[in-house]
């Protein structure tokens, strides 16, 4: 199942917290932005949809207690208390889409700042009162998927979502087919998360032999592609990290490895000459390549979206980055490499 596009042209302008111990004043003058954007035209209720003139566009944001100083901590309890002024019985509010996803938006602006379980409480906290009322429990769905799942949004965060899909995958509020797609999502994104060693698989060489990729030798960090021979979006990745200065730099230094794996069940069992054209795709000769064995898909080991599916690994096969993007490969190894200046490696 591929990820959906965004559907609207909404840019999502994420809120500028310049000071976290300031943080409740931060997101009060920074979440007016969203205001006058284009409504989404799937979903929702239209009854409902317009906010009451006069009536408040956000909700009121708690008072931080004096005692809570450090900055986790009051991230943390704005976000326990964030929807305290919401009644999800008033539907003309908790079925205003504008109003509720301007809330939604504030309410994600904090989560860079709070720690993992204090995230994981407050959406479960948020999703059992929005039980109240069925739509905007949709909505609430809907919106999260949108701004966090999503490829488009500022926001998208595997790891933010995960919590939301928790809470959507058991409640007796919903039946079994508004679970389902849910469902596959928590368990995709379960799957290969960052910090968990990578599932191993099998693959074929070039040559014909058999390897897995935990048998597979590393340097510091290990670029895993699943890619389509016949793919162009493949083409236009392998050349834009191949041309990158510092990626080939790393790679000639013995600090990077490149494991690109053929997802199509087709091994290639002759030998590959430097460079040679592989179903009309190239992989630098400083690449290693495979072909997936029909495990790899068969058993769903790996969720692929799109292809190239990029994960970046570190020599233990640790997961660093899931699904990435080339640009947050790149911009990672560069981290990488200023640490290693800095520490003299």
């Amino acid at each position: 199942m591929k990820r959906k596009e965004l559907l609207l042209g909404i840019p999502v302008a994420a809120i500028a917290i310049v000071c976290i111990v300031c943080i409740v004043c931060v997101v009060c003058s920074g979440c007016n932005s969203f205001h006058g954007r284009q409504r989404a035209t799937h979903g929702g209720d239209n009854s409902s949809a317009d906010t009451l003139q006069g009536s408040p566009r956000e909700l009121p944001l708690p008072e931080v207690p004096a005692l809570l100083t450090a900055p986790e901590e009051r991230a943390a309890y704005v976000l326990e208390h964030f929807w305290d002024g919401m009644d999800f019985r008033d539907t003309l509010r908790s079925r205003d889409r504008l109003f509720m996803e301007q809330c939604f938006v504030n309410f994600l602006s904090l989560f860079p700042h709070a720690p993992a379980e204090a995230r994981t409480e407050a959406v479960h906290l948020l999703m059992q009162r929005a039980e109240a009322d069925k739509p905007a429990y949709l909505l609430l769905a809907e919106l999260a998927e949108k701004y966090l799942y999503t490829i488009g949004s500022p926001m998208q965060s595997e790891e933010h979502f995960i919590p939301f899909l928790e809470a959507i995958a058991h409640p007796p509020l919903l039946n079994d087919t508004e679970k389902s797609r849910p469902r596959f999502l928590l368990s995709a994104a379960l799957k290969n998360r960052p910090g968990t060693i990578a599932t191993d698989f099998a693959y074929f060489t070039p040559e014909g032999d058999h390897r897995t990729l935990h048998t597979t030798p590393s340097a510091h960090c290990l670029l895993l592609m699943f890619y389509n021979p016949d793919c162009t979006h493949c083409r236009q990745t392998i050349a834009l990290l191949h041309d990158d200065r510092l990626f080939k730099q790393m790679l000639h230094d013995g600090l990077l490895t490149v494991l690109a794996i053929n997802t199509e069940n087709t091994p290639e069992t002759a030998p590959r000459p430097e460079a040679a054209p592989r179903a009309g795709n190239r992989l630098p000769t400083d690449w290693m390549a495979g072909t997936a064995s029909h495990t790899l898909t068969d058993n769903e080991l790996y969720i692929l979206p799109s292809m190239p599916t990029l994960y970046l690994l570190d020599k233990e096969k640790h997961v660093l980055l899931k699904e990435a993007l080339p640009e947050q490969v790149l911009s990672h190894l560069a981290k990488e490499s200023r640490n290693q200046s800095l520490h003299g490696e």
